[in-house]
């Protein structure tokens, strides 16, 4: 906890406050802003303000720093991985949108390089697709459901990719077209997963230092 024993007493708490959600500098600005307000219409309701004693007993009242930060953490867990399963799900369906081009496309010309590409290319897929669905029922705030979905849909769109020959066979627009959307979400997908994981990562610390 913060020391509370002199002048800037507000400042000082609402500046660890900051550090403990640094993680998420927009969460950490908005918290501080309002908790600063909140701190500082509690300290001038105080007889005693404005001295260090009003400032410290409204830092008091308002609970341990390290314990609200510990619940503003949840919340931009519950935004983060939110934002995450919607980041999955419009990569799932750009992913199948792609999958059904590159067949129309193939029919005419033939797979091309690998024969286990279009093996991977399916298979992956649906592993995607299943995990998914369980993890968005059991494990909606994991990241583990949602890092095993990024890898079998890079494998998938990989497969996919050699599987066509796209850099190869000079691929009609909407094949390449696709083929960069799934690469694109997959970027964003990547740091989707990687925000929530560290987002869940400091959020536990929060509630053990707490």
């Amino acid at each position: 906890m913060v020391g509370v024993t002199g002048a800037g007493v507000i400042e000082d708490y609402v500046a660890a406050l900051k550090r403990d959600l640094d993680f998420d500098p927009a969460l950490a600005r908005r918290m501080a802003d309002e908790v600063d307000a909140h701190l500082r219409d509690a300290a001038e309701a105080d007889p005693a303000w404005p001295s260090a004693d009003a400032e410290r007993r409204a830092v008091e009242r308002f609970g341990l720093a390290r314990e609200i930060a510990a619940q503003f953490a949840t919340d931009s867990v519950n935004r983060q991985a939110r934002r995450s399963w919607i980041v999955l799900l419009a990569t799932v369906a750009v992913t199948f949108v792609a999958m059904r081009l590159r067949v129309v496309w193939l029919a005419d010309t033939g797979d091309s390089l690998s024969v286990w590409a279009p093996l991977i290319d399916r298979y992956a897929f649906v592993a995607a697709l299943a995990v998914g669905s369980i993890g968005w029922w059991m494990f909606r705030r994991s990241v583990l459901p949602l890092a095993t979905c990024l890898a079998a849909l890079v494998a998938s769109i990989a497969a996919g990719i050699v599987r066509a020959g796209l850099f190869v066979d000079g691929a009609p627009l909407p094949v390449l077209l696709a083929a960069a959307g799934e690469i694109a979400l997959i970027g964003l997908l990547l740091f989707h997963v990687v925000g929530l994981g560290r987002r869940l990562k400091r959020t536990a610390m929060l509630r053990r230092a707490g």
